[in-house]
């Protein structure tokens, strides 16, 4: 029973997640043209930090979170956890060396461009989604 209960949920999951790691990719992805460049990393960090001081904390990040998913409680729950896994060097703040190194790790062919397939497998990795293909 519980097999078949994990098999009917396993792909609603999958699809939340994918869901969840386009929208992400979507928001980076400022100029729309399906890569995300290290400006629009810089673009996307400066919305996060309302106070202007060059570093994001938690309360920062959850405010931004709760303003886009506080409706999708599953969805807000990864984003929240997703702070930990980005804080690199864990000092309780992000800042724009934690998000260059997300850039640097999602860009798995080193091109300096994180195209949509990188952004999702690397996202998956973080919140430990699914990874297809």
């Amino acid at each position: 029973m519980f097999a078949y209960a994990l098999l009917i949920c396993l792909p609603m999951l999958a699809f939340g997640q994918d869901f969840l790691a386009n929208q992400e990719f979507n928001r980076f992805d400022v100029d729309g043209d399906g890569n995300i460049e290290p400006r629009e990393v810089q673009q996307y960090f400066r919305r996060f930090d309302t106070n202007g001081d060059n570093q994001i904390s938690r309360q920062e990040y959850r405010q931004e979170v709760d303003t886009h998913h506080l409706n999708n409680p599953e969805t807000h729950r990864a984003l929240l956890r997703l702070f930990d896994e980005v804080d690199y060097n864990n000092d309780g703040f992000l800042d724009q060396s934690d998000f260059n190194k997300l850039f640097t790790n999602a860009d798995a062919n080193q091109n300096d461009l994180v195209n949509h397939n990188e952004f999702v497998t690397y996202f998956h990795q973080l919140t430990g989604g699914p990874v297809f293909g």
